[in-house]
Parts: structure tokens; sequence; C-alpha cells
């Protein structure tokens, strides 16, 4: 169910969605910072593609919101841009609070199961989360879990993608410290709890609390 193992697109695998994938993957595990130019010519190379699949894979990622694609200069990662952060944080919030909603209607016992242990596993090793991209998996599992919950293909296929450029944002912006693991776990168990109870707007009320807390001492921290 590891939410990073369902971000590679479906459908057939042509050389431009490889290249798509693995430079999103990248990028989503931190490997390229603000601003940072893309050689296009040394991802020719690195793939061992033509030019064309390269650059129609910079254009997918550029359609993510990742990269521009600057004419007659090249590509590169988007720049640091405060207020963009702050949007999309908001935008994935109120994602966040639907999911939530519909998963207390719709989930299933297993479902709640499996949170239930993952959490449980979590607890037992908090110091862990203070690592960036061990507290990023963690609460977007936890999240990813409860949008399965909501057994909806059209969330589905909006999700992901603006999951996809939160993620990014946060790898880039994110400071650990900010966040006490073992209160973020108990967060959690309160939404989760609302969840197997069934009581949907106390959840989709919990979820929106716990998103907007963290944007706002998000924001006092981003330069």
């Amino acid at each position: 169910m590891e939410y990073l193992q369902n971000i590679r697109q479906k459908g057939p695998t042509m050389k431009s969605v490889l290249v798509y994938e693995e430079m999103k993957e990248e990028i989503l595990t931190g490997k390229w910072k603000f601003g940072k130019k893309i050689l296009v010519n040394e991802l020719i190379e690195k793939y061992d593609v033509s030019r064309r699949p390269v650059m129609d894979a910079m254009k997918m990622l550029e359609n993510d919101g990742f990269i521009e694609i600057i004419p007659q200069s090249g590509c590169k990662i988007v720049n640091y841009n405060k207020k963009n952060i702050l949007d999309q944080l908001l935008l994935s919030s109120t994602i966040e609070s639907l999911c939530t909603e519909l998963a207390a209607l719709y989930h299933h016992p297993e479902e709640i199961e499996y949170m239930e242990n993952y959490i449980s596993v979590q607890r037992k090793n908090p110091e862990k989360l203070k690592d960036k991209l061990s507290y990023l998996k963690f609460t977007r599992e936890i999240h990813f879990s409860i949008y399965l919950m909501t057994h909806s293909d059209i969330i589905k296929s909006q999700t992901l993608k603006i999951w996809n450029l939160t993620d990014f944002y946060m790898l880039k912006s994110f400071d650990y410290h900010m966040t006490d693991p073992l209160v973020s776990i108990e967060w959690h168990d309160e939404i989760i709890h609302y969840i197997k109870q069934k009581e949907a707007k106390k959840a989709s009320e919990k979820m929106k609390e716990f998103t907007l807390t963290f944007i706002s001492k998000l924001e006092e921290k981003l330069p």
C-alpha cells in the first residue's frame, strides 16, 4: 500500500514515460534543488535515448509544476516561491479534509486495522521520524491509506497529482525539527479514531485542523 510505490504513471512504458518517471522520482526524493538547471544532453546520455523522449518528459514535468522550460535557454527546476508553496499546501489541505470525510463513510474494517498497526509500529521508534524524508513517508502513508478508503476513482485521478507537487515543496521547505513525531502520531490517532467511528464531520475537521496547524508553523519559518 506504500504511497511512494504508487507515484509512477500507469500505461505503456514509452521512453518518454520512463524518463519522466525516473526524473519525477528523483525530484520527489529531494535530489534536485529549487532553480537547478537541467542539462538535457546529460539526460540523453544518462537514459540512453534521443532528444525527443527527454523533451517530451520535460513537458510532462512542466505540466506537473516541477520544472520550467525556458525558450532559447533550457530547462530548470522551478524557483523558490513562498506564496506558491503555501497555496499548494492549502489546496492539499482541502483534498485531505475531503478524503478523510469520505473515508469515514466508506472505509472497510481491514483498512482501519492496517492504519492502526502502522501507527503502532511508528510509535515504537519516533526518533526515526525526525529524518525529513522518513517523516514525509510516514505522514503520506497514512494520508494515502485514508485516500484509498474513499474508494473513489474520480478522487484518485486528481489527488496523486496534487500530492506529488505538495511533496516536492515540502521536501524543499520543510524543517523536520518543527514537528514532534509523538505529537504528530497523536494527531493521526485522533483522525483514525473518528474515521473508525464513522464520524465523518469530526474526522474531516480534525484533519483540517492538523494540516492548517502545520501550514501555520511552516509559514512562520519560510523565508
